[in-house]
């Protein structure tokens, strides 16, 4: 409206020396001109297409919703809402640089949509690109400054870039504005223990349940709070308030679990853990923890099937590959055990405990040479690591080259290696 009326005064002098019939002609020829009803056409054809693709999508039918998402961008190829329609279904795919791509040409669309540059921020914080979320929120919170949903959006984001500080920032403003918000106050509880400070985490809690006192997940972050400060008792009271108050919150049951395991509590663990797969079987960390816990209870075919579930859940799990190669070694199969050390190798090249556990599943097989090597390899990402020194000194010693072999058990000791005295004792006295 204010561009109309800055440029109306460069044209009614113009308009004014036209005869009033000429004035009419101008004006019918611009109507009959106007393109508006053949892309309204368009238009109305491209959203029955995406109304078309909601349905499919609805029922299951993600290819067909895929194409009739497609079908209106083709019929309408400047309607932006096509294009934010299948960057969700790309993005729902795991497709994300499909996704991105739409959402770049939605944005050149409409430069000034706060919530295409809100959706494509959250995107990008799930492709890592951080800087790139970080540039796409701002912009959107400059555009909508008092959109609410859009500055929590940006907390969430910087909670999941590990940046609490920033997002205490964030909900301080937010809270300034709606001070009685429990959810906000959980979420900045969350960022100062994210922050190492769980004293406030522990404030931020207790006003979250001053303002209802029936949210299971205030007691659990308290519990996660009290186990920072060390008040383990505390912790596990606040973590039985969690399950007494959701039984259905899975959480809480492994953060208990968790909390059982750091206190040796093998057999508490293990049923907590039990409980949060039966509610939620799709969280890996959950299964990691399992793990963990039935390794140390001796049981390595229990230990050896959930670091299975883990990686299965989430390929690629570094820790899963390298736990799961060590209990197929306990297991004596050497072969699987190699398997996963070549994975985890091939994730983290710079890993020095992905060749030191390579070489010592050589070291097992009798291939004293290709242990050595991968010994050396693990040395040399980091010196100073005593396992390393301590495991190519056994090599070598039992490859007889013992003058060498005690020369790296002695290194290992000088670095902390507390089994290289007994192993100097046995081999190097000479």
């Amino acid at each position: 409206m204010h561009h109309l009326n800055r440029s109306l005064p460069r044209h009614v002098p113009l308009m004014m020396s036209f005869r009033p019939s000429t004035v009419l002609l101008c004006i019918s020829m611009l109507v009959l001109a106007t393109p508006g009803t053949g892309q309204s056409t368009y238009r109305m054809d491209a959203a029955q297409l995406l109304q078309q693709g909601d349905i499919e999508l609805r029922l299951g039918n993600s290819e067909r919703a895929l194409q009739h998402y497609t079908n209106a961008i083709q019929t309408d190829p400047g309607y932006g809402d096509a294009y934010m329609k299948r960057a969700s279904l790309y993005q729902r795919l795991g497709m994300y640089t499909g996704a991105l791509q739409d959402m770049d040409k939605a944005l050149e669309l409409n430069p000034y949509s706060e919530h295409v540059l809100d959706r494509r921020a959250r995107l990008k914080v799930l492709m890592t690109d951080y800087k790139g979320a970080e540039e796409d929120r701002d912009k959107a919170v400059s555009l909508a400054p008092y959109d609410t949903l859009i500055e929590e959006h940006r907390a969430d984001e910087q909670l999941l870039m590990q940046e609490p500080l920033k997002a205490i920032r964030s909900l301080s403003v937010m809270l300034g504005r709606t001070p009685n918000d429990p959810w906000l106050h959980l979420k900045k509880a969350l960022a100062h223990l994210q922050a190492g400070q769980p004293v406030e985490a522990l404030d931020e809690a207790a006003l979250a349940l001053t303002l209802d006192s029936t949210l299971a997940i205030a007691h659990d972050l308290r519990g996660l709070a009290y186990e920072r400060l060390g008040r383990t008792e505390e912790a596990f009271t606040a973590y039985d308030r969690a399950v007494r108050l959701d039984p259905g919150f899975a959480m809480a049951w492994f953060n208990r679990g968790r909390a059982h395991r750091a206190a040796g509590r093998g057999a508490a663990a293990e049923a907590d853990l039990d409980s949060a797969l039966a509610r939620a079987a799709d969280l890996p960390q959950v299964w990691f923890e399992r793990a963990l816990v039935r390794k140390e209870l001796g049981d390595m075919e229990g230990a050896l099937q959930d670091q299975s579930r883990v990686i299965g859940l989430s390929p690629g799990t570094m820790e899963a590959l390298f736990n799961r190669s060590f209990a197929r070694k306990q297991l004596g199969d050497h072969v699987g055990a190699l398997y996963d050390a070549e994975q985890a190798i091939a994730l983290r090249p710079d890993d020095p405990d992905a060749w030191d556990l390579k070489g010592s599943i050589h070291l097992l097989l009798g291939e004293h040479g290709e242990a050595v090597a991968h010994y050396d390899r693990a040395i040399q990402l980091d010196p100073t690591a005593a396992q390393p020194h301590y495991n190519k000194g056994i090599a070598l010693v039992m490859a007889y080259q013992l003058y060498e072999g005690c020369r790296e058990l002695h290194r290992s000791q000088e670095l902390g290696a507390t089994k290289a005295a007994e192993a100097i004792r046995y081999f190097c006295a000479f």
